[in-house]
């Protein structure tokens, strides 16, 4: 699909031009869909986990986290799952995740991104291996915001997820 190789093309050239790993440049296996705020809040209600303090909790074999990014009322910038601003997130080991990430922030892209390397990050992050996500999203439109989703299907362990937007993961934008 023609427009997933230019984006993907644009996002090589920024992602050089800022001095960020190209790795998560590549075109990923998602694509990007606009939706009203009535469904954004449909979406959100999608989320199967729990909350409990700072932690949201999932059970079963199939997990469905949604994450947005920035949702009114949180800090800038930062993921909200479950009203939970970066919450923990604690999924049973073997379980496949489904993950629905929306940005609802106008005017900003930001990624939802998983790798192992936790903390701190660099203020021009080069997050080496990325696991699994979504790459850079576009700039959402007026009247509309990106949303999309991808599985991913890891193995037991401690995983971070990150936006890769220079300054977001250093300024907070990660659990």
């Amino acid at each position: 699909h023609k427009g997933r190789h230019v984006a993907a093309g644009l996002s090589t050239i920024l992602a050089a031009a800022l001095g960020i790993s190209t790795a998560m440049a590549a075109p990923l296996d998602t694509s990007w869909k606009m939706a009203t705020l009535p469904q954004v809040k449909a979406l959100l209600a999608k989320d199967s986990g729990k909350v409990s303090g700072k932690t949201v909790t999932y059970s079963g074999k199939t997990v469905h986290v949604v994450a947005a990014a920035v949702l009114p009322g949180f800090p800038f910038p930062s993921f909200g799952i479950h009203d939970v601003k970066n919450p923990t997130l604690d999924i049973p080991a073997g379980a496949t995740v489904d993950i629905t990430f929306i940005n609802t922030n106008k005017g900003f892209g930001h990624s939802l991104d998983i790798t192992k390397k936790g903390p701190p990050y660099a203020v021009m992050p080069v997050i080496d291996p990325i696991i699994a996500g979504t790459g850079f999203s576009p700039v959402p439109k007026s009247g509309g915001f990106g949303y999309t989703d991808f599985t991913w299907r890891p193995a037991a362990g401690t995983y971070y997820y990150v936006c890769q937007i220079p300054g977001h993961a250093a300024t907070g934008m990660f659990g």
